[in-house]
């Protein structure tokens, strides 16, 4: 059975009691502490996509729900900027050419200026964009097709769209590791990793992830060589990413989205929506599940601040929006 920590956030619609005592029994202690929710204006709707601009010190959220990017500082919270883009869902950053990259639901890539945050193109893409990845080595914008077939991709320097890459259906989660120079995309309906060539746009090697099935969440520890899949089905793979094999496994919360990985902690974050976030420890020999922390519902997509070891959520209330931060005690 799995160790769950409940966590008392000061929240507008959100308050949850103290822990029960029995329920540190072994005690453990809590990985994560909650700061108090903080409200997000505009439109209440859902979340996708969280990352962190760690050099600029902000915090970047796809707010599907109201059509935006929304940019928090990392440090105290505060919204920064609101970008109208449309139906938001990934997120990648251009540090060369000072751009961030939005895919949406409508098929535009929007692209915003990195430095006062307003938009600037919206070139468009054959279909709906879900799960986005950036090679500063070819200077490439990656952008998994929603539910598709495809990834589109867009030139970081001209913004023009590029060849598209055909793939198995229903990819969900994109990512490029600079330490192998390649891409890793998952595919939901076979089970499976892709391994991509951005040199060739060629499909290199596929790999299963099984036992995680229905694979969401990924994450890279590109210098352990050392990627994490979290499947739907409650299970937590590490994957060698030069071989692909299944190097260690955890229990985590069934329908896990989005999971981040601290390289400082060489933990694992998988946020599921269901009310809670799993946390796996990475060590030299496997993985090992830590207690879980209750959070509130419909938080699916999580950050983490590599510089403070903070964890950032978002979800999705019936009258307002909140983000959230919760640090290490």
């Amino acid at each position: 059975m799995r160790r769950h920590w409940l966590i008392a956030p000061i929240a507008l619609c959100f308050v949850f009691a103290a822990a029960p005592q029995t329920a540190r029994a072994d005690a453990s202690p809590a990985p994560l502490i909650a700061k108090p929710a903080i409200a997000v204006p505009r439109s209440p709707g859902s979340f996708d996509y969280m990352y962190v601009d760690a050099a600029r010190r902000y915090l970047l959220v796809a707010h599907t729900g109201s059509k935006s990017m929304d940019v928090f500082n990392l440090d105290t919270g505060a919204l920064l900027r609101q970008v109208n883009v449309g139906s938001a869902h990934g997120i990648a950053i251009d540090v060369k050419d000072r751009k961030y990259f939005v895919s949406t639901v409508e098929g535009v890539v929007a692209v915003v200026d990195r430095d006062n945050l307003v938009l600037n193109d919206r070139p468009l893409t054959p279909g709906p964009g879900d799960a986005m990845a950036f090679d500063p080595k070819n200077n490439t914008v990656y952008v998994d097709e929603d539910a598709g077939t495809r990834i589109f991709t867009v030139s970081g320097r001209t913004n023009k769209p590029g060849p598209v890459i055909t793939i198995p259906q229903d990819p969900e989660y994109l990512n490029y590791d600079p330490g192998t120079d390649k891409l890793y995309q998952n595919i939901v309906s076979t089970n499976a990793v892709l391994v991509i060539d951005p040199a060739t746009n060629a499909v290199t090697a596929t790999w299963s992830t099984l036992p995680a099935t229905t694979p969401h969440g990924q994450a890279i520890d590109s210098a352990a060589a050392r990627m994490f899949i979290a499947g739907s089905n409650g299970i937590l793979v590490m994957m060698d990413m030069k071989s692909g094999a299944i190097m260690g496994q955890a229990p985590i919360a069934p329908r896990v989205d989005q999971i981040a990985f601290d390289p400082g902690t060489q933990r694992v974050y998988c946020a599921s929506g269901t009310g809670l976030l799993s946390v796996v420890q990475e060590t030299t020999t496997g993985l090992v599940a830590l207690p879980d922390v209750i959070v509130p519902e419909h938080a699916h997509t999580v950050a983490v601040d590599p510089s403070t070891h903070a964890v950032w959520i978002s979800y999705g209330g019936s009258q307002t929006d909140f983000i959230m931060q919760l640090t290490p005690p």
